[in-house]
Protein backbone atom coordinates (compact mmCIF):
# COMPACT_ATOMS: atom_id res chain seq x y z
CA UNK A 1 0.00 0.00 0.00
CA UNK A 2 1.17 3.51 -0.73
CA UNK A 3 2.82 5.35 2.18
CA UNK A 4 0.85 8.58 2.13
CA UNK A 5 0.57 10.85 5.14
CA UNK A 6 -2.57 12.61 6.23
CA UNK A 7 -2.74 16.26 5.22
CA UNK A 8 -4.65 19.11 6.82
CA UNK A 9 -7.74 19.96 4.79
CA UNK A 10 -10.19 22.78 5.39
CA UNK A 11 -13.17 23.99 3.38
CA UNK A 12 -14.91 27.35 3.26
CA UNK A 13 -18.05 28.51 1.47
CA UNK A 14 -17.49 31.84 -0.28
CA UNK A 15 -19.43 33.93 -2.79
CA UNK A 16 -18.30 34.42 -6.37
CA UNK A 17 -17.35 38.06 -5.85
CA UNK A 18 -15.00 37.12 -3.05
CA UNK A 19 -13.73 34.21 -5.15
CA UNK A 20 -12.79 36.62 -7.96
CA UNK A 21 -10.82 38.84 -5.55
CA UNK A 22 -9.17 35.82 -3.95
CA UNK A 23 -8.09 34.39 -7.31
CA UNK A 24 -6.46 37.69 -8.21
CA UNK A 25 -4.49 37.76 -4.95
CA UNK A 26 -3.47 34.12 -5.19
CA UNK A 27 -2.26 34.49 -8.79
CA UNK A 28 0.14 37.20 -7.64
CA UNK A 29 1.80 35.02 -5.00
CA UNK A 30 1.20 31.35 -5.79
CA UNK A 31 1.78 29.26 -8.88
CA UNK A 32 -1.11 27.86 -10.92
CA UNK A 33 -1.46 24.11 -11.09
CA UNK A 34 0.64 22.87 -14.05
CA UNK A 35 -2.36 20.98 -15.42
CA UNK A 36 -4.63 24.04 -15.51
CA UNK A 37 -5.55 25.62 -18.84
CA UNK A 38 -4.78 29.13 -20.06
CA UNK A 39 -7.43 30.52 -17.73
CA UNK A 40 -5.94 28.68 -14.76
CA UNK A 41 -8.69 26.09 -14.34
CA UNK A 42 -9.80 22.61 -15.36
CA UNK A 43 -12.93 20.49 -15.38
CA UNK A 44 -13.25 17.61 -12.90
CA UNK A 45 -15.59 14.64 -13.20
CA UNK A 46 -15.85 12.00 -10.47
CA UNK A 47 -18.02 8.95 -10.10
CA UNK A 48 -18.60 7.91 -6.49
CA UNK A 49 -19.23 4.43 -5.12
CA UNK A 50 -21.09 3.49 -1.97
CA UNK A 51 -22.62 0.44 -0.31
CA UNK A 52 -26.22 -0.63 -0.85
CA UNK A 53 -26.97 0.96 2.53
CA UNK A 54 -25.16 4.20 1.57
CA UNK A 55 -22.58 3.85 4.33
CA UNK A 56 -20.30 6.66 3.08
CA UNK A 57 -23.23 9.05 2.68
CA UNK A 58 -24.70 8.49 6.15
CA UNK A 59 -21.32 8.54 7.86
CA UNK A 60 -20.76 11.96 6.32
CA UNK A 61 -24.21 13.23 7.31
CA UNK A 62 -23.75 11.87 10.86
CA UNK A 63 -20.34 13.49 11.21
CA UNK A 64 -18.40 10.27 11.73
CA UNK A 65 -14.77 11.45 12.21
CA UNK A 66 -13.10 8.43 10.58
CA UNK A 67 -14.51 7.57 7.19
CA UNK A 68 -13.61 6.92 3.56
CA UNK A 69 -15.14 6.79 0.11
CA UNK A 70 -14.18 5.50 -3.33
CA UNK A 71 -14.38 7.32 -6.62
CA UNK A 72 -13.24 7.32 -10.23
CA UNK A 73 -11.80 10.65 -11.35
CA UNK A 74 -10.56 12.22 -14.58
CA UNK A 75 -10.06 15.71 -15.94
CA UNK A 76 -11.22 17.67 -19.00
CA UNK A 77 -12.75 14.46 -20.43
CA UNK A 78 -9.27 13.09 -21.01
CA UNK A 79 -9.73 9.33 -20.55
CA UNK A 80 -6.03 8.56 -21.02
CA UNK A 81 -5.55 9.20 -17.29
CA UNK A 82 -8.27 7.83 -15.00
CA UNK A 83 -7.72 7.30 -11.29
CA UNK A 84 -9.52 4.98 -8.90
CA UNK A 85 -9.17 6.69 -5.53
CA UNK A 86 -9.87 6.01 -1.89
CA UNK A 87 -10.32 9.33 -0.03
CA UNK A 88 -9.78 8.73 3.68
CA UNK A 89 -10.70 11.35 6.27
CA UNK A 90 -9.72 11.69 9.91
CA UNK A 91 -11.32 14.76 11.46
CA UNK A 92 -9.84 17.74 9.52
CA UNK A 93 -7.11 15.66 7.92
CA UNK A 94 -7.30 13.54 4.80
CA UNK A 95 -5.22 11.36 2.56
CA UNK A 96 -5.78 9.84 -0.86
CA UNK A 97 -4.67 6.44 -2.14
CA UNK A 98 -5.03 5.83 -5.86
CA UNK A 99 -4.25 3.60 -8.80
CA UNK A 100 -4.59 4.07 -12.54
CA UNK A 101 -7.39 2.29 -14.42
CA UNK A 102 -8.40 2.27 -18.07
CA UNK A 103 -11.67 3.39 -19.58
CA UNK A 104 -12.63 -0.26 -20.15
CA UNK A 105 -11.81 -1.15 -16.53
CA UNK A 106 -13.86 1.81 -15.31
CA UNK A 107 -16.89 0.53 -17.18
CA UNK A 108 -16.34 -2.88 -15.58
CA UNK A 109 -16.58 -1.25 -12.15
CA UNK A 110 -19.90 0.27 -13.20
CA UNK A 111 -21.10 -3.27 -13.90
CA UNK A 112 -19.77 -4.53 -10.53
CA UNK A 113 -17.01 -6.51 -12.24
CA UNK A 114 -14.01 -6.34 -9.93
CA UNK A 115 -11.91 -9.29 -11.09
CA UNK A 116 -9.31 -7.12 -12.82
CA UNK A 117 -8.46 -5.59 -9.43
CA UNK A 118 -7.23 -8.95 -8.11
CA UNK A 119 -3.65 -8.06 -8.97
CA UNK A 120 -1.24 -9.55 -6.45
CA UNK A 121 1.58 -7.48 -7.95
CA UNK A 122 -0.30 -4.26 -7.25
CA UNK A 123 -1.11 -3.99 -3.51
CA UNK A 124 -3.30 -0.92 -4.05
CA UNK A 125 -5.54 -2.61 -6.60
CA UNK A 126 -5.68 -5.76 -4.50
CA UNK A 127 -6.76 -3.79 -1.42
CA UNK A 128 -9.38 -1.98 -3.49
CA UNK A 129 -10.68 -5.32 -4.72
CA UNK A 130 -11.14 -6.61 -1.18
CA UNK A 131 -13.05 -3.50 -0.18
CA UNK A 132 -15.26 -3.52 -3.27
CA UNK A 133 -16.17 -7.17 -2.68
CA UNK A 134 -16.59 -7.04 1.10
CA UNK A 135 -18.51 -3.75 1.12
CA UNK A 136 -20.61 -4.48 -1.95
CA UNK A 137 -19.74 -1.14 -3.51
CA UNK A 138 -21.75 0.13 -6.47
CA UNK A 139 -21.72 3.33 -8.52
CA UNK A 140 -24.01 6.02 -7.08
CA UNK A 141 -23.58 9.41 -8.71
CA UNK A 142 -21.46 11.61 -10.98
CA UNK A 143 -20.09 14.85 -9.55
CA UNK A 144 -18.86 17.63 -11.87
CA UNK A 145 -17.24 20.95 -11.11
CA UNK A 146 -14.75 23.51 -12.40
CA UNK A 147 -11.61 23.93 -10.30
CA UNK A 148 -9.17 26.85 -10.14
CA UNK A 149 -6.06 25.52 -8.35
CA UNK A 150 -2.97 27.18 -6.87
CA UNK A 151 0.11 25.56 -5.36
CA UNK A 152 2.95 26.61 -3.06
CA UNK A 153 5.86 24.21 -2.49
CA UNK A 154 6.74 25.09 1.11
CA UNK A 155 4.35 23.11 3.28
CA UNK A 156 3.03 21.38 0.17
CA UNK A 157 0.16 23.87 0.07
CA UNK A 158 -2.71 23.56 -2.37
CA UNK A 159 -5.51 26.13 -2.54
CA UNK A 160 -8.45 25.45 -4.84
CA UNK A 161 -11.69 27.25 -5.68
CA UNK A 162 -14.48 25.05 -7.03
CA UNK A 163 -17.55 26.34 -8.84
CA UNK A 164 -20.44 25.08 -11.02
CA UNK A 165 -20.94 21.96 -8.91
CA UNK A 166 -23.32 19.57 -10.65
CA UNK A 167 -24.67 16.05 -10.29
CA UNK A 168 -25.92 13.40 -12.67
CA UNK A 169 -29.67 12.78 -12.80
CA UNK A 170 -30.47 9.24 -11.65
CA UNK A 171 -28.32 6.13 -11.69
CA UNK A 172 -29.56 5.03 -15.11
CA UNK A 173 -27.22 7.55 -16.80
CA UNK A 174 -24.03 6.61 -14.95
CA UNK A 175 -22.85 4.46 -17.87
CA UNK A 176 -22.50 7.74 -19.79
CA UNK A 177 -19.76 8.93 -17.44
CA UNK A 178 -17.32 9.59 -20.30
CA UNK A 179 -19.78 11.59 -22.40
CA UNK A 180 -19.67 15.41 -22.26
CA UNK A 181 -23.42 15.43 -22.93
CA UNK A 182 -24.38 13.40 -19.85
CA UNK A 183 -27.33 15.29 -18.24
CA UNK A 184 -26.35 17.07 -15.03
CA UNK A 185 -28.05 19.55 -12.71
CA UNK A 186 -26.67 22.22 -10.39
CA UNK A 187 -26.69 21.24 -6.71
CA UNK A 188 -25.12 24.36 -5.23
CA UNK A 189 -26.17 28.02 -5.46
CA UNK A 190 -24.63 29.59 -8.55
CA UNK A 191 -23.32 32.54 -6.54
CA UNK A 192 -21.38 30.27 -4.17
CA UNK A 193 -18.00 28.55 -4.47
CA UNK A 194 -16.06 26.13 -2.31
CA UNK A 195 -12.60 27.17 -1.17
CA UNK A 196 -10.37 24.28 -0.12
CA UNK A 197 -7.02 24.66 1.63
CA UNK A 198 -4.72 21.63 1.95
CA UNK A 199 -1.24 21.48 3.45
CA UNK A 200 1.16 19.23 5.33
CA UNK A 201 2.65 20.40 8.63
CA UNK A 202 2.16 24.15 8.30
CA UNK A 203 0.34 26.85 6.36
CA UNK A 204 2.53 29.91 5.61
CA UNK A 205 1.27 33.06 7.34
CA UNK A 206 0.92 35.06 4.14
CA UNK A 207 -1.40 32.44 2.65
CA UNK A 208 -3.41 32.28 5.86
CA UNK A 209 -3.89 36.06 5.72
CA UNK A 210 -4.96 35.98 2.07
CA UNK A 211 -7.73 33.46 2.61
CA UNK A 212 -9.07 34.94 5.84
CA UNK A 213 -12.27 36.90 5.31
CA UNK A 214 -15.32 37.73 7.34
CA UNK A 215 -17.60 36.42 4.58
CA UNK A 216 -16.01 32.98 4.47
CA UNK A 217 -17.60 30.21 6.51
CA UNK A 218 -15.67 27.14 7.61
CA UNK A 219 -17.67 24.22 6.33
CA UNK A 220 -17.85 20.44 6.29
CA UNK A 221 -19.30 20.65 2.79
CA UNK A 222 -19.18 17.43 0.78
CA UNK A 223 -19.75 17.44 -2.96
CA UNK A 224 -20.72 13.76 -2.86
CA UNK A 225 -23.25 14.18 -0.05
CA UNK A 226 -24.71 17.33 -1.59
CA UNK A 227 -25.22 15.59 -4.93
CA UNK A 228 -26.81 12.52 -3.31
CA UNK A 229 -29.15 14.52 -1.08
CA UNK A 230 -30.12 16.92 -3.86
CA UNK A 231 -31.14 14.32 -6.41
Amino acid sequence: MQEIKFRNEYKHIINKNHAAVLKSRLRALLKPDPFADGEGKYFVRSLYFDTYEDKALYEKLDGVPFRYKYRLRFYNFDTSVIKLENKIRRYNCARKISCAVTKEESLKLLNCEYEFLKDLDDPVKFAFCKDFLSEGLTAKTIVDYVRTPFVYPHGNVRVTIDSDIKSSVGQSRLAEIFSPTTPTVSVFPEERCVLEVKYDEFLPDFIHKIIQTEVAMTSSFSKYASCRVFV
